[in-house]
């Protein structure tokens, strides 16, 4: 610090005077520590042998001071050798050596660690940490958080240290008391607040409360998504005002209010494609939603655009564009639309690099891939080879970036982000059908890079507890094969009876292009059905039966055929399953039970909007004894639960004996409807709405949809890294005497 003195111009030329008569003999430095003091000499200006000078000075200190290492900075001078010494006494900033959160309920540390500029071992700047207090209060008015107060508390460790805590006060976050759409004319209001993300405050559910805070982003977006909403009727002059937030006398919630100038409505006259060479008029017309005589439609017009890039892309011309030239006539209210084509160059692929797979090898994902180096560049075979990386669950991220090289060739990158694949878990949880169930699972999906699978399982509860090791190689010798081995030693508890397999079985699959797929199978276990004695009189005959045998053997060989077209098998939102089995089990194998069993399965996913999707699933299924041998007990088909028809007991939508028990059918039929819908997105959380409707069928009876039970609800589904967790409400829609209207049914894992 130096203090400068204003004197009267005659005293300053005096001084001036004086100064240059004054050297500079000796300059001192104290208080560095962090920086050393011969470095900080070479970067001053000021040397030993200069005129004194307090312009010199002043300069001196705003160059230190931009050094930013120091808070504050004195200068002292003393006669010395018939001149001046000059000391610089500094004042270093100290380090910070922890950086920490209190108060912070909503958000979690580590998001807010990520915003900030200040770190740990770095040193305390002020106008850095003020920076950083702007950037979470901004972070938490987005969340819907607008009066967050954020304080820094320095705590000195000592001289030259400092932990630095960020005390937040988040206060409650502002809701949406009503949105106000002034201006609408043509339209129902509600129709229009459906499409935006901003919700009015509805105390029902409490955990939809996101979506009913004010955040910044979300009412930009919603603007835009008004706009939108009039441009695909036509609207072309929509005009949508700023947001204006209102706040209320209690300042926890506010009313939203936009002002809309709708126009009129324009309807297309015209619709003309110029640019076209490659690919003729017909084709391009063919993929085109868009209709003269029909409103104009944003939507539309960038569905088309899509949709013929697409069709270039397919034939070579990746980078192929589509511009729409919009002509309003004002005085008709039509729109002339007019497509250009600008196909530019088709392209080859000169090569393919993986990148990112520090774990995977090359040819686990190169496999995978469809589009062929030296062949011309196909965009359906990129999304398609997208598709198959990305079944194969490995990577957190996966990217396909086309690299121009030369005119007329590229380099296609793939880019990954490894996730790990191994796990081990050990844990506990309840299900309504198994009771207490506890779970211990060692799981590698890509062992040591190869892609094999390798699980070892056992499950343990009140009514089951199960054992099984699988290895799975899905490119057997690195062909269009696939190898799979399990051993199983599977219990568990049903109304009347026990019953124990213990077996494994070897698989052997084949592809077939793209979405089909087969397998033959061969299947060895031993079967035994035990204590009756609490229920024997009332058990089923044919369990009565079955467990008068002893233990049997049964040898069975399998077959398969499935065609999966689904988008991400382990969370479709798009594409089919359909799947036919069959299985053979007889005396001439060498086992004790003879039988045949077939089952068809079907499943269709619709994406609709907002990643809500609509999948319907069914499943037909016949069994019977064959050379005079009975359907064995375990092998019969029991619908009713979670996972056949839901708002009944496990069995209860089939077959039951005089007393109620279940019996088990050689027939089943069922459907499955479901609606899904994000509840938390980011972690994979969903709510569904369901529909059920099907029963399983004695061996005497036929199927007939008169006797279907049906079921209804609502439940949650969490798609976790173990598979998909599910908590279901399901309502027996027509109970009979003695039946409950309603079941609630889980299957819940948590870890320890």
């Amino acid at each position: 610090m130096i203090l400068l003195c204003y004197l009267p111009a005659s005293a300053q030329e005096q001084q001036q005077e004086q100064e240059r008569k004054i050297v500079i003999k000796q300059v001192q430095i104290n208080g560095n520590q962090k920086i050393g003091t011969q470095t900080l000499l070479s970067k001053m200006r000021i040397k030993e042998g200069n005129i004194f000078s307090q312009d010199a000075i002043r300069t001196e200190i705003e160059n230190l001071y931009g050094l930013g290492h120091f808070n504050q900075i004195e200068v002292f001078t003393n006669p010395f050798e018939g001149g001046l010494s000059l000391l610089f006494l500094l004042h270093e900033k100290p380090g910070i050596s922890h950086i920490a959160f209190e108060g912070n309920h909503h958000l979690r540390t580590e998001t807010l660690k990520e915003k900030l500029s200040v770190k740990n071992h770095t040193l305390d700047d002020a106008m850095a940490v003020a920076y950083d207090i702007k950037t979470l209060q901004a972070l938490y008015e987005k969340e819907g958080f607008r009066d967050v107060t954020i304080l820094p508390v320095r705590n000195r460790i000592s001289d030259s240290e400092i932990a630095l805590t960020f005390s937040i006060k988040e206060n409650d976050p502002v809701y949406v008391e009503k949105i106000k759409l002034n201006g609408v004319l043509s339209f129902p209001e509600e129709k229009i607040k459906k499409k935006l993300a901003t919700k009015e405050y509805f105390w029902l559910p409490p955990w939809v409360g996101e979506s009913e805070r004010i955040a910044s982003e979300k009412l930009v977006s919603d603007r835009e998504k008004i706009k939108d909403f009039y441009l695909n009727e036509g609207y072309l002059q929509v005009q949508v005002s700023a947001p204006e937030i209102t706040m209320n006398a209690d300042k926890e919630s506010a009313v939203i209010t936009f002002t809309i100038s709708e126009g009129d409505p324009y309807k297309l006259s015209t619709i003309r494609i110029e640019g076209n060479a490659v690919v003729d008029r017909d084709t391009l017309t063919a993929v085109i939603e868009a209709r003269e005589g029909q409103p104009f439609s944003k939507e539309k017009v960038g569905r088309d655009i899509r949709k013929m890039t697409d069709l270039y892309g397919e034939r070579g011309y990746l980078f192929a564009n589509v511009i729409p030239d919009v002509s309003p006539n004002a005085e008709n209210k039509t729109v002339a639309l007019t497509y250009k084509v600008i196909e530019g160059d088709s392209y080859h692929v000169r090569n393919i690099h993986i990148r990112g797979n520090d774990k995977t090898r090359d040819k686990i994902i190169r496999r995978e891939i469809r589009q062929n180096e030296q062949e011309i560049v196909n965009t359906q075979l990129l999304r398609r080879s997208f598709q198959r990386i990305n079944n194969l669950n490995f990577f957190e991220d996966i990217q396909l970036v086309p690299q121009r090289i030369l005119p007329g060739l590229i380099d296609l990158n793939v880019e990954v982000r490894e996730k790990s694949t191994g796990t081990l878990s050990l844990g506990g949880g309840y299900s309504s059908v198994d009771n207490f169930v506890g779970q211990f699972e060692v799981n590698q999906g890509n062992l040591f890079g190869r892609g094999h699978l390798l699980r070892a399982k056992a499950e343990f509860g009140g009514t089951r507890s199960s054992y099984s090791l699988t290895f799975r190689e899905p490119y057997l010798f690195d062909t269009t094969y696939s190898g799979q081995i399990d051993l199983f030693n599977n219990f568990r508890t049903l109304e009347s009876y026990k019953e124990k397999r213990t077996g494994g079985n070897l698989i052997l699959g084949k592809s077939f292009g793209e979405h089909l797929h087969s397998s033959i199978s061969y299947t060895l276990e031993t079967l035994k059905v035990f204590d009756l004695n609490a229920v024997a009189p009332f058990a089923p005959s044919l369990v009565q039966a079955q467990a008068a045998l002893g233990e049997t053997l049964t040898s069975a060989l399998g077959f398969s055929i499935s065609r999966d077209t689904r988008d991400f098998r382990f969370d479709p939102k798009e594409g089919t399953y359909n799947a036919f089995s069959l299985e053979y089990a007889g005396t001439f194998l060498g086992g004790d039970n003879a039988y045949y069993k077939a089952i068809v399965d079907s499943s269709r996913y619709f994406p609709a909007w907002r990643d809500h999707v609509f999948s319907l699933h069914g499943r037909a299924g016949f069994a019977d004894g064959i050379d005079d041998k009975e359907l064995p007990a375990g092998e019969r088909f029991f619908v009713g639960g979670i996972n056949t028809v839901r708002g009944f007991k496990f069995g209860k939508a089939g077959p039951l004996t005089s007393d109620g028990l279940i019996n088990g059918g050689n027939k089943e039929l069922f459907l499955n409807a479901e609606y899904l819908m994000p509840l938390a997105k980011e972690a994979g959380l969903k709510w569904l709405i369901f529909y059920d409707i099907g029963a399983a069928y004695d061996d005497a009876e036929s199927i007939a949809f008169s006797e279907f039970r049906e079921g209804a609800g609502v439940g949650i589904r969490w798609i976790s890294p173990i598979g998909p967790l599910r908590l279901e409400w399901g309502r027996n829609l027509n109970p009979k005497p003695g039946e409950s209207d309603r079941e609630f049914e889980f299957s819940i894992g948590t870890m320890f």
